[in-house]
């Protein structure tokens, strides 16, 4: 989908989102050079917040620049993206231990709707809205804990992951669908005030999608 022009308020902001999302929702892959005239173009704004708006990116790891060749999409390599399934590791364990063995009712419900979009972007083979459903389900889960700093801290290390997944997503997707549906199992456990299972569910799950994107990486090596 086009990015929608910019109003010529808060230029740079404008910029920086727009950029952000198109990453983010995959239309700049991981690697793919940013070029100033086709962001001018895109984006309906001149080349100075486009600029502006890379250089924040780059402090924030989703752009880097290299010298005499330009602004490209960071590559988040397989080395970062296993530290960054064990931090969500770390994070998402220690969530379910604070709050079981009495969920949060609003959190359930959030984790209940979003189950029943991971359902359905299954079954549509919509890779974006798998991961987006999915990045609700297990915001929901660490929202549990009450811990504002800490949901913030879950919710940029997830959107770190989202765009190098998101190519690959479509593989784990398929493997998916010949497995029992994980995130439902993790709901159950919960609901149920499980937590040695929610526990137990929810490592599982997160080790079993490093490995399905890893195979999907590596064509099944």
């Amino acid at each position: 989908m086009p990015a929608e022009p910019i109003q010529r308020s808060n230029l740079v902001d404008g910029a920086y989102a727009a950029i952000k999302q198109m990453i983010l929702g995959g239309q700049l892959a991981p690697g793919a050079r940013l070029v100033i005239g086709d962001l001018v173009k895109r984006l309906g704004v001149s080349n100075s917040p486009i600029r502006e708006a890379l250089r924040r990116l780059e402090n924030e790891h989703w752009v880097e620049t290299v010298p005499f060749r330009g602004s490209f999409v960071t590559k988040l390599d397989e080395k970062e993206l296993v530290d960054l399934y064990e931090i969500r590791e770390l994070i998402e364990v220690s969530a379910v231990v604070k709050m079981m063995p009495n969920p949060p009712a609003r959190q359930v419900k959030a984790l209940e709707a979003a189950q029943k979009d991971i359902d359905s972007a299954l079954q549509a083979g919509d890779a974006l809205a798998y991961l987006l459903a999915d990045a609700r389900f297990h915001q929901a889960i660490v929202d549990m804990a009450g811990n504002d700093r800490l949901s913030r801290l879950f919710a940029t290390l997830v959107e770190q992951g989202r765009c190098f997944m998101l190519g690959r997503t479509p593989q784990a997707m398929a493997a998916n669908r010949d497995e029992p549906e994980q995130h439902g199992e993790m709901l159950t456990a919960i609901r149920a005030g499980d937590g040695d299972g929610a526990v137990r569910l929810l490592a599982m799950h997160l080790r079993d999608s490093l490995k399905a994107i890893h195979a999907a990486a590596t064509g099944g090596e």
